[in-house]
């Protein structure tokens, strides 16, 4: 290589070295992206969900009465969707539950809504005579948040709150016979060990 080409490259690579080490210099001081401005993001401990009756009566079909009929369910029960706040900055009821939703098998019911609190009709096939309960129920779903928002800068998180939440996400109605013996977690069994 000529002693002229060969000072060409070695200007080239001053050059190129000059902008790797102008580079860091320069960005020198600010704080690292950590999240995007205004994200909100909970953590959750202690969901759980089971089967709550919401509506149940007692009821005895006689010997030759079996077949399809409607029966009333009595109110027992309002399971509401919301959530309290225990400590730290508030967040809003829809916020909370969207965020629970996510961490649950099944779409949860809004904020603000809440199960009926009137006698419900319920049609079941009686096939056997003995003593039943008809019943309504939803299953609950519940636990604790941890929430909290990242600041203007996207360099960290802030305005941390804590509370609870609760909501439902299936309903179901039907009969169970006193002498059954429904699995364990149905809504039969939670039927059951309420009104039998």
């Amino acid at each position: 290589m000529s002693m002229k080409l060969l000072s060409v490259a070695t200007a080239t690579g001053l050059a190129a070295a000059s902008v790797v080490v102008l580079g860091p210099v320069a960005s020198a001081g600010a704080a690292p992206l950590v999240c995007e401005p205004g994200y909100k993001s909970a953590t959750w401990t202690g969901l759980s969900s089971g089967w709550v009756i919401t509506h149940a009566k007692q009821i005895n079909i006689p010997q030759g009465g079996t077949g399809t009929y409607t029966k009333t369910a009595v109110y027992r029960k309002t399971v509401t969707s919301g959530r309290e706040v225990t400590a730290g900055g508030s967040y809003s009821a829809s916020w909370v539950i969207s965020s629970m939703d996510a961490h649950v098998s099944g779409t949860l019911s809004k904020a603000g809504e809440k199960t009926k609190e009137r006698s419900e009709s319920v049609t079941y096939n009686f096939n056997k005579p003995g003593t039943y309960v008809v019943f309504s129920g939803v299953k609950k779903a519940s636990g604790y948040y941890k929430a909290k928002t990242c600041n203007s800068r996207g360099t960290g998180f802030g305005n941390v709150g804590y509370g609870k939440s609760h909501s439902w996400n299936i309903q179901a109605e039907g009969a169970v016979k006193c002498t059954e013996k429904p699995k364990k977690g149905t809504v039969k069994l939670a039927a059951k060990k309420g009104y039998c």
